[in-house]
């Protein structure tokens, strides 16, 4: 039984990375107070990091997990949407994160809104993609962290322990669909896609 409870407890904070992949310090980092609780998710692409990040920045326009869930249906985009790329801090992202910072090619990372962060807590995650040196593939990996102090309402209503112990899970599930999806779009991509420039002048 312990080792299950260790096993589901990896899962839950360290899903798809290896140790080297975890860094003691990342970017979303900055954004977010300390003492922090932090999580990993990672998958393989083959496809250009430039590829994959751009098919990052399309969570301007859609969530690409379960959309019947968090997409009100709506299918998110199979096509890149022109102008999604043109980054910029606060900009709305996933629905309910604003931009914090980003690198053109290497992360995307968003904060959420503060008028959330009561519930879900002061909450920021870095989307890093990471060239492999064999070339030809990336690894796309995400750190969140969040905030991991309570105020009185969150310890005395029991939202401090959902938010702690219920909400990584379900995370999990929504990161897991999302990250197939882009793994899936940018595997798919031509190595040389068209222009987006063109798309809008078309």
């Amino acid at each position: 039984m312990r080792r299950a409870l260790d096993n589901a407890h990896a899962v839950r904070r360290y899903w798809g990375t290896t140790e080297q992949e975890r860094p003691e310090f990342e970017e979303c980092m900055n954004h977010v107070a300390p003492p922090w609780d932090t999580y990993y998710r990672g998958i393989t692409v083959r496809a250009t990091s430039a590829v994959t990040w751009r098919w990052l920045c399309q969570m301007r326009v859609a969530p690409y997990s379960y959309d019947w869930i968090d997409n009100f249906g709506r299918r998110s985009p199979r096509q890149w949407t022109p102008g999604a790329d043109e980054l910029a801090a606060g900009q709305k992202i996933l629905m309910i994160f604003q931009v914090s910072s980003f690198e053109r090619d290497q992360h995307i990372t968003m904060r959420i809104h503060p008028w959330l962060r009561w519930f879900w807590g002061d909450t920021c995650c870095t989307f890093r993609v990471v060239e492999r040196p064999e070339g030809g593939d990336c690894r796309l990996l995400m750190i969140m962290t969040v905030h991991d102090r309570t105020g009185a309402f969150a310890r005395y209503t029991g939202l401090y322990a959902l938010r702690k112990y219920l909400f990584p899970w379900g995370e999990l599930v929504m990161v897991h669909k999302q990250f197939r999806t882009f793994k899936q779009l940018a595997e798919a991509t031509p190595v040389t896609p068209p222009a987006e420039s063109t798309e809008r002048g078309a």
